[in-house]
């Protein structure tokens, strides 16, 4: 995607150390905590609320994507130059900050060049992120997991468990909510679902998840938690087939902390990218009228896709109709995109 017209001509100083000290990065977990742009806009992805822990052990750095299912977890070797980490020749982390506790990189992805574009993500050392979240806890005997700090599996237990779910005597098709529940000082692990009847053979499904993580406690990585009598996952286990495939799908069911403003809502991507798409050909025949049309639709479809608005704006500025513009950089605004929200004060403040 691209914008016309407008430029964004922003010039972004790094404030980065004369030296970065490599030697914090080596045999460390850091858990990535927030993002924004490089620009200070909203990042609208979704990755803006995933979990995701780097495990760095020499120039080697593992992606742990999903903290139950190890089978996702990516690994591959990296190389410093300077202040940069590069994964290949068109893809690097920019380290801006690096203490013994904090981490903060700026994605390079070759052929990005808008810094409302280009993510700047924070990290915290692991450890230091789940003593604080427990001390906060401190002299309770039960605390609640969050997102992106709870135990997790040493084991990848999720292909088994499809593996098997796979077989005629087991069923997909079917969402349970519950608890697992893990007690340190008795090394036990109780799993619990909720009280809705299920048929007899969507239980024998949800048995075999229970009888898989109750069965082993060294299965759980419960490093921090050692003090509590009890520790409380709450999970979500979505099990569904279709075509002769099926996906399984094991989550924390404690909602994210979603950012204030506009909510994120894709309705249809590949939708929205045709649409776009329709919008660059109407503009490159001069249809302005129906380019904008176009890209209207593609905001309509993904409400990420603010390359769309920003066309919107810019076309209806070259051709005096303010309203319009206007229209598409008020939404720019709640969308919290600086550039939009500095073009609103300049061409729609007075409006």
């Amino acid at each position: 995607m691209y914008r016309l017209f407008l430029a964004l001509f922003l010039s972004v100083s790094l404030q980065l150390s004369s030296q970065i000290n490599t030697q914090l990065l080596s045999n460390s977990s850091w858990t990535y905590v927030k993002s924004v742009m490089l620009d200070g806009s909203r990042d609208l992805s979704s990755e803006s609320h995933r979990f995701l822990v780097w495990k760095i052990k020499g120039n080697n750095i593992c992606e742990c994507i999903d903290p139950w299912a190890i089978e996702r977890t990516k690994c591959k070797d990296f190389k410093f130059e300077k202040n940069l980490m590069k994964l290949s020749d068109k893809s690097a982390y920019e380290i801006e900050t690096l203490t013994s506790d904090s981490l903060i990189v700026i994605q390079k992805v070759d052929g990005i060049t808008f810094p409302d574009k280009i993510r700047k993500m924070k990290f915290v050392k692991t450890s230091i992120l789940v003593k604080n979240f427990t001390n906060e806890s401190a002299g309770d005997s039960i605390i609640i997991t969050s997102r992106n700090i709870t135990p997790t599996l040493t084991k990848g237990i999720v292909s088994e468990m499809m593996d098997m779910y796979s077989q005629k005597k087991y069923v997909h098709n079917f969402i349970v909510d519950g608890e697992i529940r893990i007690f340190p000082k008795k090394q036990e692990i109780e799993v619990k679902t909720d009280n809705k009847k299920q048929n007899k053979d969507n239980q024998k499904s949800i048995d075999l998840f229970k009888i898989t993580l109750q069965k082993d406690y060294k299965l759980w990585d419960i490093a921090g938690y050692e003090n509590f009598e009890k520790v409380i996952i709450p999970y979500r286990l979505k099990s569904e087939m279709e075509d002769g495939s099926g996906s399984l799908a094991f989550y924390n069911l404690i909602p994210y902390h979603e950012n204030k403003g506009i909510v994120v809502n894709i309705k249809d991507k590949r939708a929205s990218i045709e649409n776009f798409n329709k919008g660059i050909e109407a503009t490159n025949r001069q249809k302005f009228d129906n380019a904008v049309y176009f890209f209207n639709k593609a905001h309509e479809d993904d409400n990420t896709n603010t390359e769309a608005l920003y066309n919107i704006a810019s076309i209806s500025l070259a051709q005096n109709k303010t309203d319009v513009a206007c229209t598409a950089l008020k939404k720019l605004k709640d969308l919290d995109q600086k550039e939009g929200i500095k073009l609103y004060n300049e061409k729609c403040s007075e409006k």
